[in-house]
């Protein structure tokens, strides 16, 4: 381990800014602003959360980002929610272009600027991810008001790279970046099957556009003679619109099942003595790993209570598989009478679930009034088309989630014996080219 510590390999460090959302005379420099909350999103490649601000000259002077500076969360997270503060991220001038080429950190984040000369800024990224794995990271907080904050100042003064030789730093960050690019391929694969079968689904179902090629005479695209002759070539009337001939709108309940009976919630004491290898899944995400499982396939999740509907009122909807544990606070569905699940996704995501929630203080979404939602509903055999289609996606998506935790349970394993030094592998090809998806080089 090196006997210099990072404040002594540091050429600059500062606070962020956050400016405000409107310029005026003062705040006139347009820029995009880091937040610790888009960290994580930035590190899946997805840019779209950062927000766009007006801050002074001077302070953007001072704080502009460049190529290889880290973006470290200096206030964030929780002790009951597990996460730590102190999430950090090496930019690249490829998010920067990205970004419009004027990023700051934000207000409640710092910039760090290591000397690039003598030490690899990604790698001290991974040795800060390593402290987070272990749990030493918190170390390095202070709680106050449920917030956590990261002690900056002690931290540059404590820590030292793993490992001296910068060479050593970046063959170590290079077979961890490697691993990371991987993940991020498949799950920006993923984003793409999930809009191919989105994209299937509207053309089907919504702009339903097989049904027009054939009132025009023309053969639907995309799809065999026996799928084509399956659509109708005429709409009709119905209470909610015009449909084609022979479909109609029903209840949610004529395409699906509802599993009530198996849904046990755990409290967070007993998930801690109950650690294992199974999913454990709340209302809006996966919570936890318990050793007993309740389900065993492929399922979708709605919330019940608390996390239903995101802000423009569609519902939150968990697509989820394999053996699981789900607590009371989400509905169990899947798909019945020609309905896949994944068809049964799709319909649900476009629908506005406000006038069926209720609760003034927490959300709630009954069973009652589940049943009341409407889904069209072409008909067995024209559902059954539909699930030959996008089975195979979700076949594809499902598999490379579960390639993706193995890598990422390689990676973990790997991190800190790379970052310490325990593992060293001369001859590892250094990466040439660093994709914006890697959680610590973005």
């Amino acid at each position: 381990m090196s006997s210099e510590t990072l404040r002594d390999l540091t050429v600059h460090a500062i606070g962020g800014g956050w400016g405000q959302d409107v310029p005026d005379e003062r705040h006139s420099e347009a820029v995009a602003v880091i937040r610790g909350t888009d960290i994580p999103r930035i590190a899946a490649g997805d840019l779209s959360s950062v927000p766009r601000r007006f801050e002074t000259a001077s302070k953007v002077k001072s704080r502009l980002l460049q190529p290889g500076d880290i973006v470290i969360e200096v206030s964030g997270g929780s002790a009951a929610s597990g996460q730590h503060t102190g999430r950090a991220i090496a930019v690249s001038a490829r998010t920067i272009e990205k970004l419009g080429g004027r990023v700051i950190p934000a207000s409640f984040c710092r910039l760090l600027r290591l000397d690039c000369d003598q030490i690899d800024p990604t790698f001290i990224c991974y040795q800060i991810q390593g402290l987070h794995l272990s749990g030493e990271i918190a170390a390095f907080e202070n709680q106050s008001t449920g917030i956590a904050n990261f002690q900056f100042t002690r931290f540059v003064e404590t820590v030292r790279p793993g490992l001296v030789d910068i060479a050593e730093q970046r063959i170590a960050s290079s077979v961890l970046q490697l691993l990371d690019n991987r993940i991020t391929l498949l799950r920006e694969t993923n984003a793409t099957l999930e809009a191919i079968a989105q994209a299937l689904f509207k053309s089907w179902f919504v702009d339903f556009d097989p049904v027009r090629a054939k009132m025009e005479g023309r053969t639907p695209e995309g799809m065999d003679e026996a799928a084509a002759a399956l659509f109708p070539d005429e709409f009709e009337t119905s209470e909610l619109g015009e449909v084609p001939r022979g479909w109609m709108y029903c209840s949610l309940k004529e395409v699906c099942s509802i599993f009530d009976s198996k849904r046990v919630p755990l409290s967070g004491l007993e998930r801690a003595k109950r650690r294992g290898p199974y999913p454990y899944y709340g209302a809006a995400a996966l919570m936890d790993y318990v050793d007993g499982y309740m389900f065993d396939g492929v399922y979708l999740l709605t919330g019940e209570d608390g996390s239903v509907a995101d802000a423009q009122g569609f519902p939150i909807t968990q697509y989820v598989w394999g053996k699981f544990w789900v607590n009371n606070h989400a509905h169990v569905l899947q798909g019945e009478r020609g309905f896949s699940t994944e068809h049964l996704a799709l319909a649900l995501r476009r629908v506005n679930i406000q006038p069926y929630i209720t609760g003034a203080v927490q959300a709630k979404l009954s069973k009652s009034n589940m049943w009341r939602i409407n889904v069209l509903n072409p008909g067995q055999d024209m559902a059954n088309a539909f699930g030959m289609v996008i089975t195979p996606l979700y076949e594809a998506v499902r598999a490379n989630v579960e390639q993706a935790q193995t890598l990422s349970t390689l990676r973990d394993t790997l991190l800190p014996r790379l970052v310490s030094g325990q593992l060293r592998l001369p001859d590892a090809p250094v990466a040439d080219e660093i994709a914006p998806g890697s959680p610590l080089q973005a």
